[in-house]
């Protein structure tokens, strides 16, 4: 193994575990000296790596957030509304099953230290998506506003503050509404 897959799967490993001792202490009581013991490493190894503990946690936060596959939304806004709104539904619900999605959930919830606006920015594809399917109905004066509306009743919160499981159920009932509202 070359010496830079070496130093990935390495930094990989200190990624997992300060996930784990962030998951399972939050932010503020975990420290490096328990990272670094469970990952195996010297506190100077992940100084060396991190920088400090913020840096480490917005390191963790970063590799989860870019595990998160992207959403497969068509490429051409096409068929009718309930159809790209259910789309956009069954995304989500594929992200909320995602491990990198309860990795970021159950930190979130311990640390309640997710910067808001990178956290927001998993939803930008389907705030578009969402903006060129609502902004074809004559009934939708601001597709831009309605779309963030529809995220916030699918999902309960785009920002870390409210985190809520994503269900079948919330999922459909703003599909439902929104095709009541703009079809």
């Amino acid at each position: 193994m070359s010496q830079s897959a070496q130093k990935g799967r390495r930094q990989r490993e200190m990624l997992l575990a300060a996930s784990d001792v962030f998951t399972a202490l939050g932010f503020a009581q975990a420290n490096m000296q328990a990272i670094a013991d469970s990952a195996g490493v010297t506190k100077a190894t992940l100084y060396a790596h991190f920088g400090d503990k913020e840096q480490l946690y917005r390191a963790v936060i970063d590799h989860w957030l870019t595990q998160l596959p992207e959403p497969e939304l068509p490429g051409q806004v096409r068929g009718g509304l309930r159809a790209r709104l259910e789309s956009v539904a069954r995304e989500l619900q594929l992200q909320s099953e995602h491990p990198a999605f309860h990795a970021l959930t159950h930190i979130a919830l311990r640390s309640n230290r997710i910067p808001h606006k990178r956290w927001r920015q998993r939803y930008s594809p389907y705030q578009r998506y969402l903006e060129e399917s609502l902004s074809r109905s004559v009934r939708c004066s601001d597709p831009e506003q309605a779309a963030v509306r529809f995220l916030l009743l699918a999902v309960g919160s785009i920002d870390c503050s409210h985190l809520m499981a994503v269900s079948g159920l919330r999922l459909s009932a703003a599909v439902d509404m929104f095709v009541q509202a703009y079809a």
